[in-house]
């Protein structure tokens, strides 16, 4: 009798449980990541919004500027769906990017770029019950901007920053701004020695390669 009542009392004591682990709860073996989301269907939209946190410099010199921000991607991959009775998301760090699907976004004309990584690597993956993604960066990114100094010391300059998916085009991956424009947010106190920031805009279009058109953000 008294073995019974044990083996009933581990049951229901929920710490002896063994947990499932997050990723057989995405079934994350059970799909090829290398291919996107409806492969063979209709393009995937994803979408951007970017938070800038500081602009670092601008140089005359090099013609560059060097901002860091935070970017944020969002679409659906279907495959990712999990059962929740709460219908919470799972937050994970940059292990599991590894082993799935994400947009290919990268800067256009940028010089160098790095993911900030103290105290850890500045990654945030979410993924929500139906499939919905978000995917979140804290990047630092040097960026070429030509300049007119013909005007100056009255001169206007205006430095824009390009994302693009790497490898696919429209046929693939549609880029748009999640939240049309107030996709685009600074700070407030954002400052410079020697330039007056005037404004931030987003805007969009379409780039043209020979490998096909590719969304232009």
């Amino acid at each position: 009798m008294s073995s019974k009542r044990e083996l009933k009392m581990r049951k229901l004591d929920s710490t002896k449980m063994r947990p499932i682990k997050s990723e057989q709860l995405l079934r994350i073996e059970d799909h090829d990541f290398a291919l996107r989301p409806s492969f063979g269907g209709s393009p995937i939209p994803v979408g951007i919004d970017v938070q800038i946190e500081s602009i670092d410099s601008i140089s005359e010199v090099d013609m560059d500027f060097t901002m860091t921000l935070y970017l944020r991607h969002y679409w659906k991959d279907e495959r990712l769906s999990f059962p929740s009775t709460r219908n919470k998301s799972m937050t994970f760090d940059g292990r599991l990017i590894k082993k799935i699907w994400v947009p290919d976004i990268f800067f256009v004309h940028s010089k160098r770029s790095f993911i900030h990584d103290t105290t850890v690597e500045n990654v945030m993956l979410r993924v929500y019950p139906d499939g919905n993604v978000l995917f979140s960066l804290r990047i630092t990114v040097s960026a070429m901007c030509f300049m007119d100094f013909s005007r100056f010391p009255l001169d206007t300059q205006n430095c824009s920053l390009e994302l693009e998916s790497y490898a696919y085009n429209e046929e693939d991956v549609m880029l748009y701004w999640k939240h049309g424009n107030e996709s685009l947010s600074t700070d407030e106190h954002i400052s410079l020695s020697q330039f007056f920031i005037e404004e931030f805009s987003a805007s969009s279009g379409l780039a043209f390669y020979s490998t096909g058109i590719a969304s232009d953000r």
